[in-house]
């Protein structure tokens, strides 16, 4: 098992899409080739791939001209690799991300009905924000969850001398 992680890269499309696949299905709202090729291509967006292509995930850094925070736009684990710890490295580090980034909020969507994601983000400090209703189609409720991490310092110049 490897938990190591790399910054993801335009050469990596084919395995992100072998792995949306594996993990999603078009009812789940999984993304297709050009929606990955789009998001590998967006300066705002933070990709990690586990070194084996068997995880990854997303993150976009956003904005609206007041505030500025994270969404998690995608985690996905191999169904084979599940259970190895995999989706909290992923998480762990996209922390990390948050923090050299000064994002102090991120926010996540995930079916309702998902008990095993659902458990991994509350693990990693996501509480419930918002139900989504029917946000997976009909009858597929969601639910849009918020991580609110710790004051984020500002950088301090350095001192003239």
């Amino acid at each position: 098992m490897s938990r190591a992680l790399r910054r993801a890269s335009p050469s990596d499309l084919d395995a992100l899409v072998a792995l949306e696949r594996a993990c999603f299905g078009a009812r789940d709202g999984a993304f297709n080739r050009r929606q990955l090729r789009a998001l590998l291509g967006n300066p705002n967006a933070h990709w990690l791939l586990a070194a084996d292509g068997r995880a990854m995930a997303c993150w976009l850094r956003c904005a609206n001209g007041r505030a500025r925070w994270a969404r998690l736009y995608s985690l996905a684990v191999h169904p084979g690799a599940r259970g190895q710890g995999r989706g909290g490295a992923l998480l762990a580090a996209g922390r990390r991300w948050m923090r050299g980034q000064r994002l102090a909020v991120c926010y996540a969507e995930v079916k309702a009905a998902n008990r095993a994601a659902r458990g991994l983000y509350a693990r990693h400090g996501f509480h419930v924000w918002r139900a989504l209703p029917d946000y997976y189609g009909r009858g597929r409720n969601g639910v849009r969850l918020k991580l609110r991490l710790p004051a984020v310092r500002p950088v301090r110049g350095r001192a003239r001398g």
